[in-house]
């Protein structure tokens, strides 16, 4: 916990980049994402439909509320000033790995808790460390290492857990949770790449749109229903188009475009921490100790790795 405090500290050290006068903006965007991510799982336990069926209906009504938005900013007008143009390609990829993390955690959320998939897909951090130093070539140091280390064994112990006392079901939405957070750190790390110079509601708009046609053809392909006019359902999937979405990962789209991945990737830390409480509420699921042994042992490793980072872009080169 004391990790995690620090972790913000230092975090708000990465504000400084920001322009002056922009810190509180970005800091109330940060919470205003975090507070509104957090009911995704909720919403998608409260349907009846398939995991990808819900991808597809999130990923659709996310795009129309975006390009409205833009509609009415007058966003559409800039595009061929922008960088969409020419990197439409990326955005397109950008949008086959958002319906990839999508289909992965959502299924997740059917298999195991909330707080277990929810804590697991949140270790993106982890993954956006690593590929950080792949793709765009930082070395990670030692405490960073550690941190990941730690993460690991919080996961293992976590899913070891659910396999014990829930089954193999549970173990297979803690891998598929996991998965998640890999196809979210790789979302991350693209839109840091390619959001810039583009209207963020066109940005979200290709990149929600190109999701559900990827989605939708996997769910032709498989058979999987998506003509669903329950007025339950469609008012979840509205519900999720609009705040997870439209003031979850659009707003984290645009703060991309203003501060660092790793600022942005810290405000997961919050995000499991809201999802169990809800979850306790509204679903009556009370974590075991030993998941909240797992939970803390995750967020413990993903602080040290963001600490470190965030100490990392203060040093001076």
């Amino acid at each position: 916990m004391v990790q995690s405090i620090r972790g913000m500290g230092h975090l708000q050290n990465g504000l400084r980049i920001v322009e002056e006068g922009q810190e509180l903006k970005v800091i109330l965007l940060l919470i205003l994402s975090v507070t509104m991510v957090s009911s995704a799982s909720i919403l998608i336990r409260y349907s009846a439909s398939h995991p990808l069926a819900i991808v597809f209906w999130r990923t659709l009504y996310g795009s129309i509320v975006m390009a409205l938005i833009g509609l009415f900013r007058g966003d559409t007008g800039k595009v061929k000033e922008s960088q969409a143009v020419s990197n439409w390609p990326w955005l397109v990829l950008i949008g086959v790995v958002l319906s990839l993390h999508f289909s992965t955690w959502f299924t997740s959320l059917f298999l195991t808790t909330v707080a277990a998939s929810v804590v697991l897909v949140n270790t993106s951090p982890i993954f956006t460390a690593i590929f950080s130093t792949i793709v765009l070539g930082e070395s990670l140091r030692r405490k960073s290492w550690a941190g990941v280390v730690i993460a690991v064994a919080g996961a293992v112990l976590l899913a070891w857990n659910d396999l014990m006392t829930v089954g193999a079901g549970a173990l297979l939405g803690d891998l598929l949770a996991l998965s998640g957070a890999l196809f979210l750190a790789i979302y991350f790390i693209g839109g840091r790449r390619f959001a810039k110079g583009i209207p963020i509601t066109v940005y979200t708009t290709i990149v929600y749109l190109t999701a559900a046609v990827v989605t939708l053809v996997v769910c032709l392909a498989l058979q999987i229903n998506v003509l669903i006019f329950n007025p339950t359902e469609v008012l979840i999937f509205l519900a999720l188009a609009i705040f997870p979405t439209a003031l979850g990962h659009s707003v984290n789209n645009y703060l991309l475009t203003l501060v660092p991945a790793y600022v942005v990737s810290s405000a997961v830390i919050a995000e499991p921490v809201g999802a169990t409480l809800l979850a306790v509420v509204f679903l009556g699921e009370i974590p075991t100790a030993f998941t909240f042994l797992g939970f803390a042992i995750i967020l413990i490793g993903v602080s040290l790795v963001l600490v470190d980072i965030a100490r990392e872009r203060e040093e001076p080169s």
